[in-house]
């Protein structure tokens, strides 16, 4: 119990009372809320007042450090906002720690600190794009882990490299996870490991530490990883000759389906086995205090009663709508689940599903979202009416999206506006409007190497879609050959199929349409690899217009690759791409000399 000046929590009655721990996180989450919805509301110095007692009376609430550099960082002061930051992790990691541990008080104020503080430096060299600083602060924080038989946190750094090599583009790693204390070059097989292949091991084998040490969390995230994993790579034999040697080299849908169902199976049983222990994020307080504040004021307002008269307030609270129990980390977890379900529909190819499982999440985790997840969730639906209902039905939802989420604060609904008026302007024909939105794009991303690789790959892309619509095709060309250079060093195959696709395009529009074969069925081929049904079915198409360019003789030919993508276009295409598979399919007819019309 804290003794607190009244203005926090606005008691008239009396100039200082007693709060809670539990009614103090309420308030620094009540207060982050503030921050992120209208930063201009809070003043600077008062705040930092305000928050520089609240630490001096309770210096273990390392969140006050946390709001102090959101403060600072929306006035414009880096300066501080930077220190704030690093305290807030020292102090995280330090002064409260992250994990429980079965150690007495006294070997718990030194073990642990160490470690987690690495942790903590690696995730914030991660955050702000230093990806060799991050695996460096990891490994370090691997070996003094295994030297003080810290298995929890050593479970959490796995889990953290493992997401720090799926999310940031490294082509090498080669001299930072090779020492003996961390993965390693071999696994007992004398050679070096692909990036893909050591994140495979690392999943597996934090996994496998979460579910012995009961770590309901980072079991349910790393299933959801495994599941991304399977989604974007063709998994390949660790030993790929002898009798049992697999010849599958493709993905399986299978197995994100049953990463997704046992992710969302965790996380259903929590609470069951005793790990559901009271979690001191203040998050079940925020929602009691806002359920107690407006049961308080609706019954002020039907009350002539005196304030001094009003002896408890449990059945104003108790009688009105209760906060979920379930922390909202996990809650995060599983609409996590429901997000990526989403993504693999988006690459399967199946429209209805990417909406359902979309406004599965819109619906039942807003409250537990963060505002870039929920802004993920406005996006992929405003994409899906782009695709199917067109641009002035998409702008209208998308000018609702922006007054949610601000563009200033939030960088993907800035991105997927950008990407809406250059197909615009791709196909009104304005192509000055489109090569300055491709420069405002190629401006975003960072300059490192290895950070924003997707950006860099949109960027790209949409550089050569640009000089495609000029007819600039040999700039087109050497663009789209650079791309498909960038995602093959860093393995993104399943963007390969699209670039491979573009190159089928550019020549095929330049009337060199033998050279655009063998990129066409490249694509069909990484497409039925990774599963991706709707991009194959285009892919398809995009065979069947090059066979029908090589003239009259390949026409048959060029009808039966339409009619063998016709049921998926169809069925789950966009506007453009049905419309462009009728067309096809009329000059196919037409271009058939045995064909009649009468």
């Amino acid at each position: 119990i804290i003794l607190m000046k009244a203005d926090i929590f606005k008691a008239e009655d009396n100039p200082t009372c007693l709060r809670s721990r539990w009614q103090l996180e309420a308030y620094l989450n009540q207060q982050a809320d503030v921050l992120e919805k209208d930063p201009s509301s809070v003043p600077l110095n008062s705040f930092n007042n305000t928050m520089t007692q609240l630490q001096t009376l309770a210096p273990e609430l390392h969140r006050v450090q946390f709001l102090q550099y959101l403060n600072a960082l929306c006035h414009d002061d880096y300066v501080a906002s930077l220190d704030h930051l690093h305290r807030y992790f020292d102090y995280s990691a330090g002064m409260q720690g992250l994990f429980s541990r079965s150690l007495s008080p006294h070997q718990d104020n030194i073990v642990g600190k160490y470690e987690s503080a690495l942790l903590c430096l690696g995730n914030l060299h991660c955050y702000f794009g230093h990806p060799k600083k991050a695996l460096e602060a990891f490994t370090e924080a691997v070996r003094v882990s295994q030297m003080n038989n810290d298995d929890s946190c050593l479970a959490y750094i796995l889990g953290a490299i493992s997401n720090l090599l799926s999310k940031i583009g490294i082509s090498s790693t080669v001299g930072l996870i090779g020492s003996r204390y961390s993965l390693g070059n071999n696994i007992g097989l004398g050679t070096p490991l692909s990036i893909q292949q050591q994140l495979l091991v690392l999943l597996k084998r934090s996994l496998k530490r979460a579910d012995m040490l009961k770590l309901t969390s980072l079991l349910s995230f790393d299933h959801i990883s495994l599941a991304k994993f399977d989604l974007k790579h063709v998994q390949r034999p660790l030993v790929s000759f002898g009798p049992n040697g697999s010849t599958k080299l493709r993905t399986c849908p299978a197995d994100v389906c049953k990463n997704l169902r046992l992710s969302s199976h965790v996380l259903s049983d929590f609470g069951t086995d005793g790990l559901s222990i009271a979690n001191d994020n203040g998050s079940f307080s925020t929602s009691w205090l806002r359920n107690l504040s407006d049961a308080s004021s609706s019954w002020h307002s039907s009350s002539t009663k005196p304030r001094k008269l009003i002896t408890n307030d449990f059945d104003n609270f108790h009688f009105h709508a209760q906060p979920s129990p379930i922390p909202t980390s996990v809650l995060q977890l599983a609409g996590s689940a429901y997000l990526m379900r989403a993504t693999a529909w988006e690459h399967y190819g199946s429209a209805p599903m990417v909406r359902m499982n979309t406004l599965v999440y819109a619906t039942c985790f807003a409250d537990a979202a963060s505002s870039s997840e929920l802004s993920l969730a406005y996006v992929k639906l405003i994409e899906q009416l782009a695709v199917f209902k067109g641009y002035s039905a998409a702008f209208c939802a998308l000018k609702l999206a922006e007054e949610k989420f601000p563009s200033s604060t939030n960088s993907q609904i800035h991105l997927l506006k950008m990407q809406l008026l250059h197909e615009r302007a791709l196909h009104r024909g304005h192509l000055r409007i489109a090569q300055q939105i491709c420069d405002e794009f190629g401006v975003l991303s960072s300059s490192v190497s290895g950070v924003d690789i997707e950006l860099k790959t949109e960027a790209s892309l949409r550089r050569a879609r640009t000089l495609l619509a000029a007819k600039q095709f040999s700039q087109a060309a050497a663009v789209a050959n650079s791309l498909f250079t960038t995602c093959y060093k860093y393995n993104m195959q399943v963007e390969n199929a699209s670039v491979l696709l573009l190159l089928a395009e550019i020549h095929r529009k330049s009337d060199n349409a033998v050279l655009g074969l063998p990129y066409a069925l490249a694509s069909q081929s990484f497409c039925k690899s990774f599963n991706l049904d709707l991009l194959e079915a285009s892919a398809t198409l995009t065979l069947a217009e090059l066979w029908l360019a090589l003239g009259s003789n390949h026409a048959k030919r060029a009808l039966s690759l339409v009619y063998q993508s016709l049921p998926m276009i169809l069925g789950h295409g966009g506007l453009e791409l049905r419309a462009r598979s009728q067309i096809v399919l009329a000059k196919c007819h037409l271009t058939d000399p045995e064909f009649s019309g009468i």
